[in-house]
C-alpha cells in the first residue's frame, strides 16, 4: 500500500514544507477544520480553493469532498487525499498541483513526466547477497474509463478484474501462471500464498478504510503469479493492479528486466483484446489512486541487513541525501527490530523508471560499503553522501509518454458486470431480504439529497455478521429513504422486530411499577433516545455544513433547559480528556457497521455534548443521531424521570426554534439505524453476571427476553432493550426490568450449582 504512509528519513512533512495547515474563516459552508492536521492537503487547501471546487463533480460523480475523506479522518497521514477517478486529478487540479509539487519535491505543474523501461541502461545491479536478502520492483496501473478503488462501483471493479484476467491468461512463459480469487481460494491455497508472502489482505488501517478502498471486500480481488513465483499481479487492492517482479538475493537488475517485459506484455494484450489502456497523463505520468505514487508509480526496493549503519546518528540523513526511504520488512507502517530494512526509492514522478532503480542500486551499494566499514570499526565520514546523492549522475533524457491514447481522460466505460452484491456468505437482515430483482428495481432511484440504494446497503455488504447475531445491514441516509426504498426497508424493519403501525409513546413514569434490581449483580443504568431534525440528511450521508447547522440547533435547544437540567455545551474538539471520559459521555464511533455506513466522517468536527451541572443528564450532538438525550444514575425510576423531563423539554425547544423532528405516525422517530426507530429508546444496565454472559445459550436467552448484550465503556457487560418500534417507552423499560430480573435468577442458580435449566427454558421461549 502506498497512500502516503511512509516518509523519507529526515523529511517528515514529505516535502519539507514549514507552511501550516489552513484554518476556516467561518464564512464558507463545509470548509473542513484542518487545525492540528499535518498532511500535505492541509497546507494546500485554502478556503478560496475549497469554495471554488466544492460543488464540482467528475463524469463519474466524484467530488473533492469524497477525495478528501481519508485526510479528514486521519490528521497525521502524509498526503491526506486519494482520488476517485482519472478526471479528478484535472478537475481538482488547483489543489492537486500544490499537493503533488510538495510531495514530489521540485516537480512543477509545467513539468512533463518521462519514462524509460530500457533495463539495459542500468549500471551495476547485482548487489552483495550477504547483505541483500531479496529484491523487488513494483508499480500500480489503473484502467482508463473506470473509477479508482476508493470510488468504483461493484460492476466496475468486476470489469477491471475480468479485463486483467483476459490479458494475464494469455501470457506466455516465463509469465504464464495462475490466478487465485480472494473470494473462492481454498484454505490450502491461502496458506501457500501466506507462506510465499504473496497474499494481500483486507485493509484495516483507518486511512485505507475511510477512503472507501475496502468496500465490498473481497469481491473481485485476487492474486496472479507466474509458475516461477517471481512475477505477481494484485488485482483491486489500492489500485486496479499492482504489478510486481521479485526474487531472492540482490540481483535487482534481473528483477527490473522481468518487470519491464511483463508490464509491456500485459499492456499490449489489454489493448489487443479489448481496446483497453492504462490511465496516463503527459504531466503526471501514470495515474494512481494516491498522489504519492504518480508518474512511474515505481517502488524498487531491497531487504538489506545493515544493523551497524542503522544505529549511526547520520543514518536518516544518509537516506535523505540518497533519495531513499526506509520501512520495516513487514510492510508500510512497520519498523525494523533487527537492523534489516526495506530500502526503496523515495521519488516516483519527475524521474524515469531507469533513473529510480539506478538510485536504489547506487544507494544500497553505498549503504553496504558503509556497513562493511563499520563492522571493521572504521569511519565512514569520508564517504557520506551530499545532497546530490550516493553517485551523482547526469539527468537521463528519457522520453515523454508517447502512447497514442485510445480514449481521453474523461471517457467512461459502461460496466458489463452486474452491480448486485454477493451476499451468500453474509449473516445479516440485508442478505435475507435483498434479491437481485429487488436490487434492480431500486438501484436507479435517488433521493432529492442524492442518497442511493447502494449508499444505504454498503454497511451490510462490508460486514458479514455472524450466525445467531444478525445485524441489520442497512442504514438510512435521509428521511426520504424510508419511502423511496420502502420495498427493502419495511421487510428489514419487520425482521429486526419492529412493528410498524401507529406509533405510540408514553413517558409516564408512574406506569413503570417496580424497577428494583439486585444491587449485587446490577450497577448503573442509562436511558437515552435519539432525535433527528427534518430537512437535514442523516449521519451516514450528512455533509460538514449540515452537521454544523445541526450542532447549532441541538446546542441552542439544550442551552434553554432549566432547573436540574441546566448546564453547558462543549465541543468535542475542545473538550478535556477528563470530560470526554465521564460515564455520561459518548466515545468515538468504532462499530464496524457504523464506520462502513460513513457515520464517523470528519470526526470530531461538529460533535459535542451538553451536560447538566450534576453530570446525570446530557444531550449528545452528532454522535450517531443528530441528537441523543441521555440520563444516567443508579435508580432506574429516577433516571427515567430525569430522562422523560429532559426529552420533553428538548423536543419542545427544537420545535420552538421552528424546526421539526423526523417522526411519522407509522414508524415513529426516524434515524440512521433501522433497528432503532419508534421511540428510539435505549435503556441499559451494567451487570456482573459472568455465568450468564459466558453461557453457551446466552444468545438464545437474550433473544427470548428481547434484550441485547454489549461491551460497556469500562469493558464490562451491558444489557439493554432490543425492540424500540411498536411499544411505548414505558413498555420498553419494563421489558428491560423483567428481563434483567430473570437473568439475575439464572445467574444465582448457576452460581449455586443447582442448575438453571427451567429458568433458561423460560427465557428462551419468552415465557417470563
Amino acid at each position: 500500500m502506498g497512500c502516503g504512509g511512509s516518509t523519507a528519513a529526515g523529511d517528515p512533512k514529505s516535502g519539507g514544507s514549514s507552511k501550516g495547515a489552513y484554518k476556516s474563516d467561518g464564512k464558507i459552508d463545509g470548509y473542513p477544520n484542518l487545525e492540528g492536521h499535518t498532511h500535505i492537503l492541509s497546507r494546500n487547501l485554502t478556503p478560496a480553493l475549497y469554495n471554488k471546487l466544492k460543488d464540482l463533480k467528475t463524469n463519474s460523480g466524484c467530488t473533492l469532498d469524497y477525495c478528501m475523506r481519508g485526510g479528514m479522518n486521519n490528521p497525521n497521514f502524509s498526503v491526506g487525499v486519494t482520488m476517485g477517478d482519472e478526471e479528478s486529478y484535472t478537475l481538482f487540479g488547483d489543489v492537486l498541483f500544490g499537493v503533488i509539487e510538495e510531495r514530489h519535491v521540485g516537480f512543477k505543474r509545467t513539468d512533463i513526466h518521462k519514462r524509460d523501461l530500457d533495463f539495459s541502461k542500468l549500471e551495476g545491479g547485482d548487489l552483495d547477497p550477504n547483505y541483500v536478502l531479496s529484491s523487488r520492483v513494483r508499480t500500480g496501473r489503473n484502467i482508463r474509463g473506470y473509477s479508482l478503488p476508493p470510488f468504483c462501483t461493484r460492476g466496475e471493479r468486476r470489469d477491471v478484474k475480468n479485463i486483467l484476467l483476459d490479458a494475464l491468461s494469455n501470457l506466455e512463459a516465463p509469465f504464464k501462471g495462475t490466478f487465485y480469487s480472494l473470494e473462492t481460494m481454498t484454505p490450502e491455497d491461502q496458506q501457500q500464498l501466506i507462506d510465499d508472502h504473496f497474499l494481500f489482505e483486507k485493509p484495516t488501517d483507518t486511512f485505507m478504510t475511510d477512503t472507501g478502498m475496502a468496500r465490498d471486500w473481497p469481491d473481485a480481488r485476487g492474486i496472479y503469479h507466474n509458475d516461477d513465483k517471481n512475477f505477481l499481479v494484485w488485482i483491486n487492492e489500492e489500485d486496479h493492479s499492482r504489478i510486481i517482479s521479485m526474487q531472492k538475493g540482490g540481483n535487482i537488475k534481473q528483477v527490473f528486466e522481468r518487470f519491464c517485459a511483463g508490464i509491456n506484455q500485459v499492456e499490449k494484450l489489454m489493448a489487443e483484446q479489448g481496446g483497453n489502456e492504462f490511465m496516463f497523463n503527459e504531466h503526471i505520468g501514470y495515474v494512481l489512486t494516491c498522489p504519492s505514487n504518480l508518474g512511474t508509480g515505481l517502488r524498487g526496493g531491497v531487504h538489506v541487513k545493515i544493523p551497524k549503519l542503522s544505529e549511526h546518528p547520520k543514518f536518516d540523513e544518509i537516506l535523505k541525501n540518497c533519495r531513499l526511504q526506509k520501512r520495516g520488512t513487514g510492510g508500510e507502517t512497520t519498523t525494523s527490530t533487527d537492523g534489516t530494512f526495506d530500502i526503496s526509492n523515495w521519488d516516483r514522478v519527475g524521474k524515469t523508471e531507469v533513473e529510480l532503480v539506478q538510485l536504489v542500486i547506487d544507494g544500497v551499494e553505498l549503504l553496504i560499503k558503509m556497513e562493511k566499514r563499520l563492522e571493521k570499526g572504521e569511519s565512514i565520514d569520508d564517504i557520506l553522501p551530499g545532497p546530490d546523492g550516493a553517485c551523482p549522475r547526469p539527468k537521463a533524457p528519457g522520453k515523454a509518454l508517447d502512447i497514442k491514447a485510445i480514449h481521453d481522460y474523461k471517457w467512461r466505460a459502461t460496466p458489463k458486470a452486474s452491480n448486485f452484491p454477493k451476499l451468500h456468505k453474509h449473516h445479516n437482515l440485508l442478505a435475507k431480504v435483498l434479491t437481485e430483482k429487488l436490487y434492480n428495481d431500486l438501484k436507479g432511484k435517488e433521493t432529492k439529497s442524492g442518497v442511493t440504494l447502494d449508499d444505504c446497503i454498503q454497511t451490510g455488504v462490508d460486514n458479514l455478521g455472524e450466525a445467531g447475531a444478525e445485524p441489520v445491514g442497512v442504514s438510512a441516509g435521509d428521511e426520504e429513504c424510508f419511502s423511496m426504498l420502502s420495498a427493502l426497508f419495511d421487510p428489514v424493519i419487520a425482521a429486526a422486530g419492529g412493528k410498524a403501525g401507529s406509533h405510540v409513546s408514553s413517558l409516564d413514569g408512574s406506569k413503570l411499577g417496580s424497577t428494583d434490581l439486585d444491587k449485587d449483580l446490577v450497577g448503573d443504568c442509562q436511558i437515552s433516545a435519539g432525535r433527528n431534525i427534518r430537512g437535514f440528511r442523516l449521519s451516514p450521508s450528512i455533509d460538514r455544513a449540515e452537521r454544523r447547522n445541526v450542532e447549532k440547533i441541538v446546542s441552542d435547544a439544550a442551552a434553554s433547559l432549566d432547573g436540574s437540567l441546566k448546564g453547558k455545551y462543549q465541543s468535542l474538539k475542545n473538550m478535556s480528556d477528563a470530560d470526554k471520559n465521564r460515564p455520561i459521555m459518548f466515545q468515538k464511533v468504532s462499530c464496524p457497521h457504523l464506520l462502513s455506513a460513513g457515520v464517523r466522517r470528519d470526526w470530531p468536527d461538529a460533535r459535542g455534548a451538553f451536560t447538566n451541572d450534576g453530570s446525570d443528564f446530557a444531550v449528545w450532538a452528532n454522535e450517531v443521531d443528530h441528537a441523543r438525550v441521555v440520563a444516567r444514575g443508579q435508580s432506574l425510576s429516577a433516571v427515567f424521570a430525569k430522562f422523560s423531563e429532559g426529552l420533553t423539554k428538548f423536543d419542545a425547544a427544537v420545535k420552538k426554534a421552528g424546526k421539526e423532528l423526523m417522526c411519522t405516525d407509522r414508524l415513529g422517530n426516524l434515524g440512521p439505524r433501522l433497528d432503532c426507530l419508534g421511540t428510539s429508546l435505549q435503556a441499559s444496565v451494567s451487570v456482573k453476571m459472568p455465568k450468564v454472559c459466558s453461557h453457551d445459550k446466552v444468545k438464545e436467552i437474550l433473544a427470548g427476553l428481547q434484550l441485547r448484550k454489549e461491551v460497556g465503556k469500562d469493558g464490562g457487560e451491558v444489557i439493554s432493550n432490543k425492540c424500540t418500534l411498536g411499544s411505548t417507552e414505558v413498555d420498553q423499560v419494563k421489558c428491560l426490568v423483567s428481563g434483567v430480573q430473570h437473568l439475575c435468577k439464572i445467574e444465582k442458580a448457576l452460581a449455586s450449582g443447582k442448575g438453571a435449566d427451567d429458568l433458561i427454558s423460560q427465557a428462551v421461549s419468552g415465557k417470563v
